[in-house]
């Protein structure tokens, strides 16, 4: 295909599924991570900025079929696109997982959720799993901070919600996206759709142009408990020590134990439903994927 960069990855890796991060979908797994370069947003606290705002560290171009096939010999059941801004090489994806697909490989998208809908529709057909990055709680920061546009990313969103595994993370940065308004009307926008998807809030640390000082934990574990008032599954990251454990809501065993990318998920046993999860303790169905 003519386009300049495509098939042009700046790495490859295997990672914990976790990493993504995806807390609810195949749990302790390893996914086979594909690394792009560029990004359609300017993040000034960008913590990839090294491949989302320069070209420069690319490797070298690999097929969309040779991708599946290092994703299939490296064992792992997913194929994420991650690391940069997948979406700006959108031809190249659909080719992709539409062969990862065929080969029975899970489709894993970490976008920030900045596409129109007639793609993101296209794209999100052929994905089985998605983390999309909800910047800020403020269209004019999104607009003028971020170069992004908020109502866009909702939108995608709300597809998302309806065609595939659905979690969503947020970088809680100082004087960004670290207001409790701000956290509360993420956490009701989710809860609007299902109280059920997970949200990730990730600690801050500058990088980039960005010179704000990191994320305080306390800060962090202070955000987490007010979306929790809403949302039934809420992680903090990026945070030494911090516990990210899912917690039953029924009974309040401890489903999956979680240290750093040390996984323990003895606490689920198949549902009732295909490729479910259940609790191991109560028996009662979790919105975990199997």
């Amino acid at each position: 295909m003519d386009l300049p960069f495509y098939g042009l990855l700046s790495g490859t890796a295997l990672d914990p599924i976790e990493k993504k991060p995806l807390h609810h979908f195949l749990p302790g797994s390893g996914v086979y991570s594909a690394g792009f370069v560029g990004c359609n947003m300017r993040c000034p606290f960008c913590q990839n900025w090294t491949i989302s705002q320069r070209t420069e560290e690319a490797g070298g171009r690999v097929s969309p079929r040779e991708l599946v096939e290092a994703a299939l010999a490296s064992g792992a059941p997913s194929l994420a696109y991650t690391y940069s801004e997948p979406s700006v090489h959108f031809e190249y994806l659909v080719d992709a997982m539409r062969l990862a697909s065929e080969a029975g490989l899970y489709n894993v998208l970490v976008t920030n959720g900045c596409l129109l809908e007639a793609p993101a529709r296209e794209l999100l057909a052929l994905t089985d799993a998605a983390n999309v990055d909800l910047k800020c709680w403020s269209a004019e920061a999104y607009r003028s901070a971020l170069g992004g546009d908020l109502e866009t990313v909702l939108a995608f969103i709300r597809l998302a919600a309806g065609l595939c595994h659905l979690e969503v993370t947020t970088l809680v940065v100082p004087g960004l996206s670290d207001a409790e308004a701000d956290i509360e009307g993420i956490a009701k926008f989710l809860a609007g759709l299902s109280p059920d998807i997970p949200l990730h809030l990730s600690a801050y640390h500058p990088d980039w142009k960005a010179e704000e000082p990191p994320t305080e934990g306390r800060v962090l574990e202070a955000l987490a408990a007010l979306a929790a008032e809403r949302l039934r599954y809420v992680y903090v990251g990026n945070l030494a020590g911090a516990r990210a454990d899912t917690v039953c809501p029924h009974c309040g065993a401890t489903a999956v134990r979680r240290r750093g990318y040390a996984t323990d998920a003895r606490g689920l046993v198949p549902g009732k439903e295909a490729h479910r999860a259940a609790c191991a303790s109560c028996g009662r169905a979790l919105p975990i994927r199997l």
